[in-house]
C-alpha cells in the first residue's frame, strides 16, 4: 500500500436509505449516534418530507387502559393520575388502538367507565380502533406502546382491529352495560 492509497472500503447502496460505507459518521473516532443513525431509529428516511406519514405519525396501542390523551379527567383521577384535568393534548398524527382487555378492566365505578367509553365511541379528532380478543395472541402486540407508523407492529394493528364504525360500536355497547350494572 502506498501513503497515498485510499484504504476506505467502497460506497454500497443500502436499500431505501441511500449510499454508505459503514459508519455514517465522517469522523470515524467520534462516539455515539450522529442525525442519521437517530433518523433511522425514528423510522424517516433522507428525503422524507416533514409531513410525511413515514416518521411523524405515531400509532399508540394499550393493552388495559384508554391512551393518556384520550383518557376523561374522572377515569385519569380513577387511574391515579394527579394531572387528569384532561389537559392532555391528543397529537395530530396519531392513530389509536386498545385490546378489548381494557374494556373488562374496571377503572373506577360504572359511570367513570361508561364516560370514557362514550367518549371513546364519539371519536372526536382521534379515533380508537378496537383490537378484539377474536384476534388472537400476535406476539408483537405484547405490551402497551408508542411507535412511529411503519413498524411491524403498526402493519399489525392495520390488520386485526376492527374497523372504526365497528369499534365505536363496540365502545357503545360496553358504555351501555357499565350503565345498566
Amino acid at each position: 500500500m502506498t501513503a497515498g492509497e485510499d484504504i476506505r472500503p467502497p460506497l454500497r447502496l443500502v436499500p431505501e436509505l441511500g449510499w454508505s460505507s459503514g459508519p455514517s459518521t465522517v469522523d470515524r473516532d467520534r462516539r455515539g449516534p450522529d442525525l442519521i443513525d437517530l433518523i433511522r431509529l425514528v423510522g424517516r428516511r433522507p428525503g422524507d418530507g416533514a409531513d410525511s406519514p413515514t416518521g411523524c405519525e405515531m400509532v399508540i396501542f394499550e393493552t388495559l387502559c384508554v391512551p393518556e390523551p384520550l383518557r376523561t379527567p374522572a377515569y385519569a383521577l380513577a387511574l391515579g393520575d394527579e394531572a387528569g384535568d384532561g389537559s392532555a393534548v391528543v397529537p395530530d398524527a396519531a392513530r389509536f388502538f386498545v385490546h378489548e382487555a381494557a374494556l373488562h378492566a374496571r377503572v373506577g365505578d360504572g359511570a367513570v367507565m361508561a364516560d370514557q367509553l362514550d367518549v371513546l365511541a364519539a371519536g372526536g379528532d382521534a379515533p380508537v380502533r378496537l383490537v378484539p380478543f377474536s384476534a388472537g395472541h400476535v406476539g408483537v402486540l405484547r405490551s402497551s406502546f408508542a411507535l412511529p407508523a411503519g413498524r411491524r407492529q403498526s402493519e399489525v394493528l392495520d390488520r386485526i382491529a376492527l374497523d372504526v364504525p365497528s369499534s365505536r360500536a363496540e365502545f357503545r355497547r360496553w358504555a351501555g352495560r357499565y350503565r345498566d350494572r
